[in-house]
């Protein structure tokens, strides 16, 4: 009848531990060479990497100042977080990642690209005054 509806033609399904690893290993054997073949890359945007598809998901609040941005992380949250100021007056003149650990710290920017195990490797295009 259909050639898509016939059973002895159809593979195993792949089997992969979590919806993480099955997406990266997905986007390595599938898309990734798409993207090379194409060069993608290099007028777009770069090639995704392992800590693209490991770290938790990422909320980006943005708006003018004095709108109750930082008082919503906090209510979230619970607490006060290092780096939080709050005024009437413009108060932040950068972006804040919030993320979760063992220990509350702050990690400058520069350090915060070059570690592997994050998502924000790609922010290095910008330059040290971004990052700083």
């Amino acid at each position: 009848m259909f050639s898509w509806s016939n059973k002895e033609g159809k593979k195993d399904p792949e089997l992969f531990q979590n919806v993480s690893e099955g997406l990266k290993r997905l986007y390595r054997t599938k898309l990734f060479p798409l993207e090379d073949t194409y060069h993608f890359h290099d007028f777009h945007s770069p090639a995704l990497e392992d800590a693209d598809f490991d770290n938790k998901p990422m909320v980006l609040l943005v708006g003018q100042y004095s709108t109750g941005k930082t008082t919503f992380i906090r209510h979230l949250m619970e607490q006060d977080f290092p780096g939080m100021r709050i005024g009437p007056e413009p108060t932040t003149d950068s972006f804040i990642a919030v993320m979760h650990g063992e220990q509350e710290g702050v990690i400058p920017g520069n350090a915060l690209v070059v570690d592997p195990k994050k998502p924000f490797r790609k922010l290095n295009a910008f330059g040290n005054a971004f990052l700083n």
